[in-house]
């Protein structure tokens, strides 16, 4: 192994993905033999980050931490950065959320139909917090889209990472959000789900599904996955380094699978999954494939 790792990090301290590098940052070392380092490298919904990555050396001195589905298949689909997916390889996706509805519990929506009503009674009033291009976004569109309304229908109001966007949803700063869900459990005091976008029923939001409230107004969107945070290697450095990236791969396996890791992102609401390069790959490719169908919807 070279004598450091440095996990990259392509949104602001405090959201979700920041909280798992750092995660890793905590554990890992013990079981790699060597430093690790987290960097936040913020800007333009991850595309920055992103970039910067691919710039940095392909020996395994480098890795990165993101959620790959949605803002780096969003960045490279709308050609945001120097990105190209085939030079990322995906090691494992270890945190896979949903997205959820919230107000802020002094707005005066009860439900997410009352919302929705609100609307397209008042197009262009309602203010939603945002990372431009992220799958929530999309389902925003989609939704408008759906319901015959424009796209300036919402004031989309952007932000650069969750932590900020859970910010302005427990300050009232904005009348609502569609946010990654397991990400929000730290702001549930302040808020109130109207809806989940999520096949089956759910055990952390009580809200319906959005789509049985878009069936009172004639029409459905599509059930788009919320972020898959994932553990990332340069594709090259998987080919060109096999030995070092192996142990870099059964490092990283160890330290899931350690009771104290377990305890501690366990008390953090952190996500502990192990998919394998394997599945995570597969889960992408299919998100990547969906994402590209309705990506246009956001120009």
């Amino acid at each position: 192994m070279p004598g450091r790792l440095e996990i990259i990090v392509p949104f602001n301290p405090g959201g979700s993905a920041d909280r798992l590098a750092r995660s890793i940052g905590q554990f890992l070392p013990e079981e790699l033999g060597v430093p690790v380092t987290v960097t936040n490298r913020p800007g333009g919904s991850g595309a920055l980050g992103h970039t910067y990555f691919l710039q940095q050396p392909d020996d395994g001195s480098v890795a990165l931490v993101t959620p790959v589905n949605p803002y780096l298949i969003s960045n490279i689909l709308r050609g945001q950065g120097m990105l190209d997916w085939d030079k990322f390889h995906f090691v494992n996706g270890q945190w896979q959320d949903y997205y959820v509805l919230l107000v802020n519990k002094d707005q005066p929506f009860q439900t997410a139909g009352e919302l929705i009503q609100f609307i397209k009674d008042n197009p262009g009033e309602a203010t939603s917090a945002i990372i431009n291009g992220d799958g929530a976004h999309l389902a925003q569109v989609i939704m408008l889209e759906k319901l015959g309304l424009a796209p300036d229908a919402i004031n989309f109001i952007s932000y650069d990472g969750g932590a900020p966007m859970r910010t302005a949803l427990a300050g009232n700063q904005v009348t609502f959000s569609l946010i990654a869900a397991l990400g929000s459990s730290v702001i549930a005091d302040d808020v109130r789900p109207l809806a989940v976008i999520k096949a089956e029923p759910d055990e952390l939001w009580d809200a319906p599904n959005i789509n049985d409230v878009l069936a009172e107004f004639d029409t459905e969107i599509p059930l788009i996955s919320a972020d898959l945070r994932s553990f990332v290697v340069h594709k090259s450095f998987a080919e060109n380094h096999p030995e070092t990236y192996e142990a870099l791969v059964a490092a990283y396996q160890r330290m899931l699978e350690r009771d104290d890791y377990r305890a501690f992102i366990t008390e953090g609401q952190i996500g502990g999954d192990w998919m394998g390069p394997e599945a995570t790959t597969a889960s992408l490719e299919e998100s990547f494939a969906a994402y590209s169908q309705y990506i246009d919807a956001l120009e």
